[in-house]
């Protein structure tokens, strides 16, 4: 019997989520169930895999586990950017960025089309991103991510500071790169989307955190907290608890990352937002902040970055980061010093040192997945739909490429790891200067 370490628990306010109407009520796990197959994560890798093992196996009794509410954890959580390519700092290995590609374009575009044939409200914009630089640094690193862009035949733009100031209303950016390519959502919504249009044979079960699960008659039993299912195969797509379940221990960074939106602006203060038009700017900085208009003319701001290994973040720090976030909202837009943050809130992010993955069967009839780089959405889509024709079979182009991909690498234990990345963060933070 392996007891799960930690439960998922989020007391924090996602304001994507918060912005949609009450959702239905959830459907918990009551006595005990009986399916093929147990998927554990409710974000967009386990949406993913019960999706495409649902096609694949229409006459099988799918469950889908989530221990909140789908949506309002870290796939709902993020700053709504599907991305079809994301780099940062001199050119990387072009033959890894072209492969990555594959996986990010793939699952780009499984989402748009799920999104238009579900007809799913989520505010899908295909108007790419910018790239924004503020000082030195800033422009270092949009110099080398048009490097890479050219490198690759990517198409983009560079604009001066009066450009983008025309565009979004500030003169904060000296420049910026309008890339196009990529999508804006509201993340909890297309995800709230997903989980509204699972197929017949796939049972949803929302909070429902499970507690422990244990090896059983050549399948496996899963112990909630409101009662347990039996399966003869056991997915997990836990993001950064995977670990919690005893899964690639000691594989992964966990980084929180943090966000905060305001109610939606009146037409006196949009007029400082340049034309008005929804826009979503990433940092050119690898740690410089994210922005974006919605499309319901809210203000959403992002940055800051920790080591996250333990708990969720407490209500005080979320309260100081709502004020380090209204100062770098104030910065970019004076005339907006007044406007408050009516939700601010944290997320979790994995990384690995060499780039590797987690992906495939960690014991008998045992799956595991998780996205662990700078486009986890589309990723996890595509590395989602691969894991469920992996588990039957099946084979393609993609598949190979990502069974070919190198295991995580064990990292160093803590407190090392603790003193590299917090020596880490530090350099970037002060080589940034005033990108956050």
């Amino acid at each position: 019997m392996r007891q799960v370490r930690r439960l998922p628990e989020h007391h924090d306010s996602n304001g994507w989520w918060e912005t949609l109407p009450n959702a239905p009520e959830p459907r918990g796990v009551t006595g005990e169930v009986r399916v093929k197959t147990a998927i554990v994560g409710g974000g967009i890798c386990g949406i993913s895999v019960a999706n495409r093992l649902s096609e694949l196996c229409p006459n099988d009794d799918i469950c889908l586990i989530e221990a909140e509410r789908v949506g309002f954890g870290a796939s709902g959580r993020n700053a709504g950017f599907m991305l079809n390519l994301h780099s940062h700092g001199p050119p990387k290995n072009l033959d890894v960025l072209r492969r990555n590609m594959k996986f990010w374009q793939t699952g780009l575009d499984s989402l748009r089309n799920k999104v238009e044939e579900w007809q799913i409200q989520c505010d899908w914009n295909d108007s790419g991103r910018f790239y924004g630089a503020a000082g030195p640094d800033g422009e270092k690193r949009l110099s080398e991510i048009s490097a890479t862009l050219e490198a690759l035949g990517l198409h983009h733009d560079r604009q001066d500071r009066g450009e983008i100031a025309k565009r979004i209303g500030t003169e904060f950016y000296s420049s910026a790169l309008c890339v196009p390519g990529s999508a804006l959502v509201n993340p909890a919504a297309m995800m709230r989307g997903l989980a509204r249009n699972l197929p017949a044979n796939v049972q949803l079960f929302e909070n429902t955190p499970v507690v422990s699960f244990a090896r059983e008659n050549d399948g496996y039993r899963i112990v909630t907290q409101q009662g347990q299912i039996q399966t003869d195969r056991l997915v997990l797509a836990t993001g950064v608890f995977l670990k919690d379940f005893g899964i690639a221990t000691g594989k992964f960074v966990p980084m929180a990352t943090y966000a905060s939106l305001t109610n939606p602006l009146d037409p006196e203060s949009l007029r400082n937002l340049g034309t008005g038009e929804e826009f979503g700017l990433l940092g050119g900085s690898e740690v410089g902040s994210t922005v974006r208009l919605t499309r319901d003319n809210r203000l959403f701001l992002r940055n800051h970055y920790n080591f996250e290994p333990g708990k969720s973040a407490s209500a005080a720090r979320i309260s100081d980061i709502a004020t380090m976030h209204r100062k770098a909202l104030t910065i970019r837009w004076p005339a907006l010093s007044s406007i408050g943050f009516e939700h601010s809130w944290g997320g979790a992010m994995a990384f690995t040192t060499n780039n590797g993955t987690v992906f495939g069967e960690y014991g008998p009839n045992l799956y595991a997945i998780l996205t662990n780089d700078v486009s986890p959405m589309t990723r996890g889509e595509a590395t989602g739909a691969l894991l469920a024709e992996h588990m039957e079979g099946l084979d393609s182009d993609l598949l190979s490429l990502q069974l070919a991909l190198p295991d995580a690498r064990r990292l160093p234990p803590r407190p090392f790891l603790d003193a590299g990345i917090s020596m880490r963060r530090w350099l970037k933070n002060a080589t940034s200067g005033r990108e956050v």
